[in-house]
C-alpha cells in the first residue's frame, strides 16, 4: 500500500523532525548555561516536545515515524537521566521519571488512536495540546504562589487549578473544531476530562503524570465517540466516581490519593462496564476492606489508626481488572469476543486479589502457624508466601466471593455454567498461588535486631536477608493479579 517513494520522504521529514527535537534540547542547555532557572527551561523544553507530538498527524501520514521517534527518545532520555545529561531538563527534578514516560505515554496513546481508528486523531491531538500547555502551567502558578517546585504539597491547589481551568477550555476548543458533537455533549466531555485529567495529574508522582494524563484524556474522549455509548451514564459515572472516593476516604478504607485513584476506577467501571462490571468490583473491594479492618499492623503509625489502603495498593490489587475495563473503550466498536474476553481477565483478576485478600486476612486469625513455601517449616501468621488450611479455605472463599457475583450478574460469559464458575474460581486460585510463590521466593524479607522477619525496611538501607530490594508486596500482588486474569483469558480462549 505504501511505497518506496513515500516511506523516503517520511524516512526524511523523520531525520528532519529528529533534528529539530534534537535543537530543542540543545536550546534548553543553552538557555540553562546562560542562567536561566532549571525548572523554566524543562517547562520550555517540555512543551516544545508535546506540541510537536500534537502536530505529528499534520506531519506524517502514518504512525510509524512517530513510533520510531517515541521509541528514540525515550532511550535517549532514560540514558540522560541516569548519567545526568542535559541538565536543561533533568537539572530541575532530577529523580523524575517524566522524560521518560512521555515518550511511552506517544507508544502507547498511537497504539490507541491513529493505528486502530484514525478517526480519533483528534484525541491524539488534543491530549498533547493539554500536556504541552496545561501542565507547564500548572508548575509555573504553583512555583510562583509558594515559591517551591510543582512536586511540594502547597503548590497542588493552586497549580492544579490553573490546570483545570486550561484543560477545560483547550478540551471545549478541541472537541468543538474537530467532532460534530452539540454543544451539550461537548461540554460534558470537556468538564469530564477536566475533572478525570486534574485528578490524575494531582495524584501522580515522579513525571508519571506525563504518561497518565494524556492516555487518561485520550480514554475519555474515545469512549464518548463510541456509537453505542450513553453519554448521560458517562455524567453519572463521573459523579460516582465523586461520591465513591469520598465514602472511601471519609471511612478510612483509602487514604487521599487511593480515594481519588479509586475514585477514577469506580468510574472506570460505572461508564465503561454497567452492573455486570460493578458488583464484582464492589464485592471485592467492600469484602476486602472489612476484612482489612480485623487486624492492625503493628509497624503502622499510629498505632490503633484505620488500615488505610494507599493508591499503589490500589494499583497493584486492581490494575489488571481496570485494564480489562478501559479496553473496551480502546478497542473499535464491533471487534468479536473482546467483551467476553476482557471480562474474564476482569473477573480473574479480581478473584486472585481477593483470594490473596482473605487468605491473609482469615489466616491470620486462626490458631495454627502456616507453612513457608520456601523451606516447608512452619512461620509466623501472615508471613509472606505461606500457606495453611484455613488460609487456603479463606482463599477459595473470597475468590468464589467475586466469581459468584459475576456469575449472577448474568456479565459477558461464555454460557457455559461450569467453566464460568469453576474455571474463574481456578484462575483466582492459581493466581493466588502465584502471589504466594513470588512471596516466597523473590519479595524483599528482612530481619530486625530481635529475630523478627518483616517485609518492610527496619531502617533506612536495609538489604534484604532474602529476595530481591524491589520486589515488595505490591509487585507480588501484581503478579498475582496477573497470573489470575491472564489463566481466565487462557481458559476462555479454549472454550469458546
Amino acid at each position: 500500500m505504501f511505497g518506496f517513494p513515500l516511506l523516503a520522504t517520511e524516512s526524511m521529514m523523520a531525520l528532519g523532525a529528529l533534528a529539530g527535537l534534537g535543537v530543542l534540547v540543545g536550546l534548553g542547555e543553552a538557555l540553562r548555561a546562560r542562567g536561566v532557572a532549571a525548572p523554566t527551561t524543562r517547562r520550555i523544553v517540555h512543551a516544545g516536545v508535546s506540541l510537536f507530538v500534537a502536530s505529528t498527524p499534520l506531519l506524517f501520514m502514518r504512525p510509524l515515524a512517530v513510533y520510531v521517534l517515541a521509541a528514540l527518545f525515550m532511550v535517549l532520555n532514560a540514558t540522560a537521566r541516569s548519567r545526568r545529561w542535559w541538565a536543561g531538563i533533568h537539572e530541575a527534578r532530577p529523580h523524575s521519571w517524566g522524560t521518560v514516560a512521555l515518550p511511552l505515554s506517544v507508544l502507547v496513546a498511537l497504539g490507541m488512536t491513529w493505528s486502530i481508528s484514525p478517526d480519533r486523531v483528534y484525541a491524539f491531538q488534543g491530549a498533547y495540546l493539554v500536556l504541552a500547555l496545561a501542565d507547564p502551567a500548572a508548575s509555573w502558578v504553583g512555583e510562583k504562589a509558594t515559591g517551591a517546585t510543582k512536586e511540594s504539597p502547597s503548590a497542588t491547589v493552586s497549580g492544579s487549578l490553573a490546570f483545570a481551568g486550561l484543560t477545560l477550555g483547550l478540551s471545549g476548543l478541541v472537541l468543538r473544531g474537530s467532532t460534530v458533537w452539540p454543544w451539550a455533549d461537548v461540554l460534558v466531555a470537556a468538564v469530564g476530562a477536566t475533572l478525570v485529567a486534574t485528578s490524575v495529574e494531582a495524584i501522580c508522582r515522579q513525571g508519571w503524570d506525563n504518561l497518565f494524563v494524556p492516555l487518561a484524556l485520550i480514554l475519555l474522549w474515545s469512549t464518548f465517540g463510541q456509537p453505542t455509548v450513553d453519554r448521560e451514564l458517562l455524567g453519572a459515572a463521573l459523579a460516582a466516581g465523586l461520591v465513591f472516593g469520598g465514602l472511601a476516604y471519609g471511612a478510612d478504607a483509602l487514604n487521599a490519593r487511593g480515594a481519588v485513584l479509586g475514585g477514577l476506577f469506580a468510574t472506570s467501571l460505572v461508564g465503561l462496564g454497567g452492573v455486570a462490571w460493578i458488583v464484582p468490583g464492589g464485592v471485592f473491594f467492600g469484602l476486602s476492606s472489612a476484612l482489612t479492618f480485623l487486624h492492625r499492623d503493628p509497624h503502622a503509625p499510629p498505632a490503633g489508626a484505620a488500615p488505610q489502603r494507599t493508591s499503589s495498593q490500589v494499583l497493584a490489587n486492581g490494575g489488571v481488572a481496570w485494564a480489562a475495563v478501559v479496553v473496551g473503550a480502546v478497542v473499535p466498536f464491533g471487534a468479536s469476543g473482546v467483551a467476553e474476553a476482557r471480562y474474564m481477565v476482569f473477573v480473574g483478576a479480581l478473584a486472585a486479589a481477593a483470594a490473596d485478600t482473605w487468605a491473609t486476612e482469615l489466616g491470620m486469625l486462626s490458631s495454627s502457624a502456616p507453612w513457608s513455601l520456601r523451606t516447608g517449616r512452619k512461620v509466623p501468621a501472615g508471613t509472606s508466601g505461606a500457606v495453611s488450611l484455613a488460609g487456603t479455605g479463606a482463599a477459595v472463599l473470597g475468590a468464589a466471593s467475586v466469581v459468584g457475583a459475576a456469575v449472577l450478574t448474568n456479565g459477558p460469559l461464555t454460557g457455559v455454567l461450569w467453566w464460568d464458575f469453576g474455571g474463574l474460581l481456578g484462575a483466582g486460585l492459581l493466581g493466588a498461588f502465584a502471589d504466594s510463590i513470588a512471596g516466597a521466593f523473590v519479595q524483599a524479607q528482612y530481619r530486625t535486631d530481635t529475630g523478627e522477619w518483616r517485609e518492610t525496611p527496619p531502617a533506612p538501607g536495609a538489604s534484604p536477608v532474602r529476595g530481591w530490594a524491589r520486589v515488595g508486596n505490591n509487585i507480588v500482588n501484581v503478579v498475582g493479579t496477573t497470573v489470575g486474569g491472564g489463566a481466565a483469558l487462557v481458559g476462555f480462549l479454549l472454550v469458546a
